[in-house]
């Protein structure tokens, strides 16, 4: 029986290695963050998969599974190719034709914010031409992101979270794999937990009269504050208001993508990025000290801008290595109707209408 025993576990450790010749899976960025909503929390990451082999491979199920520190399984869930309409088609490259690599987003972003996430084990569930079916197993241990700076929200008033860095988000959904963004050079997510913010007025609209002109919009020209104290290592001011910008430009100074903006580096060498910003209204230069809740410039519609808004992230450097950071605001409260609630964990999430004072 102990031979028999050994013998399977041999067996089992062999196999494993097999696939992880055949397929490899990294995780996107080494270190992943635990981000701490008001109900939830979430995580935020990549897999970088490649097929090593000539053979044409295709994931036909992706599952997840939570253990606890005794390896004990706490909580499950997957994405198959069952139904009529398969769950597995959330994930849109799932096929490898011969030697090639794809980035997949992390379909499982979200969990119950009382869950201890020690460990994860990812199980890939892979299918060859010759429909030889191959698993590979990604295990994944987050740590929770504690911020040391205090952040004060970058508006004043009422504002729409029209888009941060949610699951559907297109913060999220940036693909540095993708050939024309390689080639650029780029090679992180740096807005992997930015944020868009629109400026509302008192009955919560985005804009006057068709909001066909920028000047329709209550938030084109509102002042933009700074965080935190920092030093501003990077400011431009002379894009104009255009929604333009300079893509081979890029390459040079990624910075580029935003049009008018303003980076600023904190104590703890984290650097926040304000975007989009109004021709000619940036009041700091490179080298300025600034300090938290300092004027900083206006909202604008410079770079690659869609609508007048605020384009906000934390981010580890202004380079094209650059990963995105978590950010928490301290003076954040949810309006729900009537009801006004300060928002403990701080996190500005999509769909919501906030107020900063």
């Amino acid at each position: 029986m102990k031979i028999i025993i050994s013998f399977s576990i041999l067996l089992y450790f062999n196999l494993a290695a097999v696939s992880q010749q055949k397929i490899s899976i990294v995780s996107k960025p080494a270190n992943i963050l635990i981000e701490q909503g008001e109900n939830n929390q979430y995580i935020n990451f990549d897999f970088l998969i490649t097929n090593n082999t000539q053979d044409t491979l295709t994931l036909s199920k992706v599952s997840v599974s939570v253990v606890d520190k005794n390896n004990k399984l706490i909580h499950s869930r997957f994405l198959d190719n069952n139904g009529t309409a398969p769950s597995i088609i959330l994930i849109p490259n799932r096929k490898f034709n011969g030697p090639s690599s794809h980035l997949i987003f992390n379909p499982f972003a979200d969990f119950n914010s009382t869950m201890p996430l020690w460990k994860l084990i990812y199980e890939w569930t892979f299918y060859d031409n010759k429909d030889n079916e191959i698993k590979v197993n990604t295990v994944i241990s987050p740590k929770k992101y504690e911020q040391k700076e205090i952040f004060k929200f970058p508006l004043k008033g009422k504002i729409f979270v029209y888009d941060a860095h949610d699951l559907y988000a297109h913060h999220r959904r940036f693909d540095y794999e993708f050939a024309p963004i390689k080639e650029i050079g780029l090679s992180a997510n740096f807005m992997r937990y930015a944020y868009d913010f629109i400026i509302l007025d008192n009955s919560n609209n985005q804009f006057k009269n068709e909001g066909k002109k920028d000047e329709d919009y209550f938030g084109f020209g509102a002042t933009v504050y700074s965080i935190a104290q920092g030093k501003v290592i990077y400011a431009s001011n002379t894009h104009k208001d255009d929604k333009q910008f300079d893509i081979p430009g890029i390459a040079k100074n990624p910075l580029e993508l935003y049009g008018n903006c303003i980076a600023v580096q904190h104590a703890d060498n984290s650097v926040s990025i304000y975007a989009h910003l109004k021709q000619n209204s940036i009041k700091v230069k490179k080298g300025d000290t600034v300090q938290s809740q300092q004027e900083i410039g206006k909202i604008g519609v410079s770079g690659s801008s869609f609508l007048p808004h605020l384009h906000f992230e934390i981010r580890t450097n202004i380079l094209a290595n650059a990963e995105g950071i978590p950010s928490y605001f301290s003076n954040i409260y949810l309006l729900e109707g009537n009801t006004k609630t300060k928002l403990k964990s701080g996190l500005a999430e999509t769909g919501n209408i906030i107020e900063a004072n």
